[in-house]
């Protein structure tokens, strides 16, 4: 199953744990495939910079942890202009470009889509529930 993690679970797993957190443990003890772009990689980093500036170091850390269960993709050939917020329209192109199944969210602005074209905006907890 190949899957895109929005900005906010990256954060989430990384400062809270609980449900998040294990997502990431399902995507190794399951072989799921996480879609990336460096897009989300730089949100994760501007938000952590801003509000917890102690985990930055951190976060270099689980990337590379995971970094064998993910596959990046360019974005730019694409232009999705769904949401309202620009973010979540990278978060869109990058499931998108990556042939995904489900973004794991918990942004309102993407789960009030429920689904884009082929794609599932859910939660981390209703994620547990299908894997």
């Amino acid at each position: 199953m190949r899957i895109v993690i929005d900005s906010n679970v990256w954060i989430s797993a990384l400062i809270f744990g609980g449900k998040p957190r294990h997502i990431f443990e399902r995507v190794v003890t399951d072989g799921l495939t996480i879609i990336v772009s460096e897009e989300i990689f730089t949100e994760v980093r501007r938000v952590l910079t801003l509000k917890f500036p102690d985990f930055i170091d951190d976060f270099e850390n689980f990337q590379a942890v995971m970094q064998p269960y993910t596959t990046k993709v360019r974005l730019g050939h694409l232009k999705v202009t769904v949401s309202r917020d620009e973010d979540d329209n990278r978060i869109i192109e990058t499931a998108l470009t990556g042939n995904v199944s489900h973004i794991i969210t918990g942004d309102k602005d993407l789960l009030v889509l429920s689904k884009y074209k082929k794609i599932n905006m859910i939660t981390p907890a209703d994620f547990l529930g299908i894997v």
